[in-house]
């Protein structure tokens, strides 16, 4: 047993077990993938610290070293990978893929040299390769990477090569594990920093060690940084769930969480800012306030899990009508609210509150039946009814109480628009 490896797989674990703990508050699938990996690299660290000081290492013990350098490779490339793709797509690439790999690994660990028998899965593999990346995947460039790859493995093979082939393959599945992070993670982040630290030097590690064997002198401190880049990618993973939770909890404050939209905090910020730009180039904006009727009936008769239901269908219903400059946001309960500018004169805020209107009166199935809602709604525009955000609201409101305490027709609220309730 080698027990200068203890203290580096002593901080592994711990850094495994601090990312079990964080995992509870910040539960997501992407976490667990993480986890996986860590896994499997833990599993290789133990297997590693029961080598023999010198001479080949044991037969079991290699082949369990070699293959959980693989897949913890694999399956951080798919914490790291296009989410785009269905599951069952994703998984059926890298199944396929991973087999030919595996073989050769496996085949190496068990001390198999032969060049005919390490041909088959390299031939397999470029096979599998191209055609998953043109069929499955759709990328020219991941083909090519395919391509060229298993070229490289195939020559490393046919000039007896096998240790540099694999560890060849093992660089390329832990760069492209970089390469996909780097893309992934948002360039701000501090732990996409360690990751794609620790995956650089991850990949290097494995290019450089058929070479590196060879030099005792340089073995020891290759040790050092081998185990440096465990610790870093733990590092960075934890630091990159912190900040999204950061993230998270910054966005729920702005937003309402059942719908997605702004909340009343992010509505009247964005309010006093349109206010204040129209100060200085003497522009217009309209704030339309509505709620829903019968909503509490439904609430009632149906159940909260069906007026959620509801309020998010309208909320994206009503999504569909906004213009860019837009801003739609949930006040509470079943009241929204609209702010925009695009209404240059009492003709296009007739088109658009009939579009909202119309847009909110969509049937929409509940319990099995469709439904249809409909909603009062009141106006009021900057700087015709008011000079602030607190008058310009409080006069939407009460336009729009008045409609629902006594509805009129819409060509009659907006004949006397804006005096009445829209």
């Amino acid at each position: 047993m080698n027990l200068a490896f203890l203290p580096d797989l002593s901080a592994l674990t711990i850094l495994i077990v601090i990312l079990l703990l964080l995992r509870r508050q910040h539960s997501q699938q992407q976490t667990d993938v993480w986890l996986l990996g860590l896994g499997f690299t833990l599993v290789e660290a133990i297997a590693h610290t029961f080598y023999a000081p010198v001479g080949m290492p044991n037969v079991i013990l290699h082949i369990i070293v070699l293959d959980c350098y693989l897949m913890a490779g694999l399956v951080f490339n798919w914490a790291s990978g296009n989410y785009t793709l269905p599951r069952r797509t994703r998984l059926l690439y890298v199944s396929l893929n991973a087999l030919p790999l595996l073989t050769i690994n496996t085949m190496y660990g068990l001390h198999i040299h032969a060049m005919r028998a390490f041909m088959v899965p390299v031939v397999l593999g470029f096979i599998l390769g191209v055609s998953t990346s043109v069929f499955l995947r759709r990328s020219p460039i991941l083909a090519a990477i395919h391509f060229f790859g298993w070229c490289g493995m195939g020559y490393l093979v046919y000039h007896g090569q096998n240790r540099s082939a694999v560890y060849w393959s093992l660089c390329v599945v832990y760069s492209i594990a970089a390469v996909n992070f780097q893309r992934r993670l948002p360039k701000k982040s501090t732990g996409r920093l360690a990751i794609l630290t620790g995956f650089t030097i991850w990949a290097l590690c494995f290019l450089l060690h058929p070479w590196i064997v060879n030099y005792a002198a340089y073995a020891d401190i290759a040790s050092h940084v081998w185990n440096m880049q465990k610790s870093l990618i733990s590092i960075g993973m934890i630091l990159v769930m912190l900040e999204e939770q950061v993230s998270s909890n910054q966005w729920l404050a702005l937003h309402d969480e059942l719908t997605g939209l702004p909340n009343r905090r992010l509505f009247e910020d964005r309010l006093a800012h349109s206010i204040d730009r129209c100060r200085r180039t003497n522009g217009s904006i309209a704030v339309l306030l509505l709620d829903l009727n019968g909503f509490k009936k439904i609430n009632d008769t149906l159940g909260h899990q069906a007026g959620d239901q509801l309020l998010r269908e309208v909320a994206q219903n009503l999504r569909d009508t906004l213009h860019a400059s837009d801003t739609l946001a949930r006040l509470g309960g079943d009241e929204f609210v609209l702010l925009t500018s695009s209404l240059a004169d009492h003709r296009s805020i007739s088109h658009r509150v009939d579009a909202i209107h119309c847009a909110i009166e969509r049937p929409i199935l509940l319990a099995g039946r469709p439904t249809i809602i409909s909603a009062s709604l009141g106006a009021a525009i900057y700087p015709h009814d008011a000079q602030d955000a607190t008058n310009l609201l409080r006069l939407a409101d009460q336009r729009m109480y008045a409609l629902k305490a006594k509805p009129m027709s819409r060509a009659k609220a907006f004949r006397d628009f804006p005096a009445a309730a829209v």
